[in-house]
């Protein structure tokens, strides 16, 4: 299975390609093993969260990115949301496993 590039990449497939698994790497912490450990230092998971988020949307991965999103938008009242969190774990790893290995 190819790798499908956003329009705005034609041309650059293979740039695109290199960010994409770049960003598949590791996209979340190892630290975020649960929710506990993702809340504990909120200022600093709102930062990775936002990073996350930025990264996915100039990337155009839609699902990353709008779980990112929310995910921030949640820390950001103030009310971590457990299902959130969790919808931008499986929207990353959902990424990850549909990408054929290089």
């Amino acid at each position: 299975m190819a790798i499908v590039t956003p329009a705005k990449f034609k041309g650059k497939e293979a740039f695109y390609e290199k960010m994409l698994r770049i960003f598949i790497k590791d996209p979340l912490p190892q630290q975020w093993l649960s929710f506990d450990q993702a809340i504990a230092d909120v200022e600093t998971t709102k930062k990775l969260v936002h990073t996350i988020k930025g990264t996915a949307g100039n990337l155009d991965i839609a699902d990353v990115y709008q779980s990112a999103l929310q995910f921030e938008a949640s820390l950001r009242n103030g009310a971590p949301d457990k299902g959130l969190y969790q919808a931008l774990i499986d929207a990353c790893d959902a990424l990850k496993s549909s990408i054929p290995p290089a």
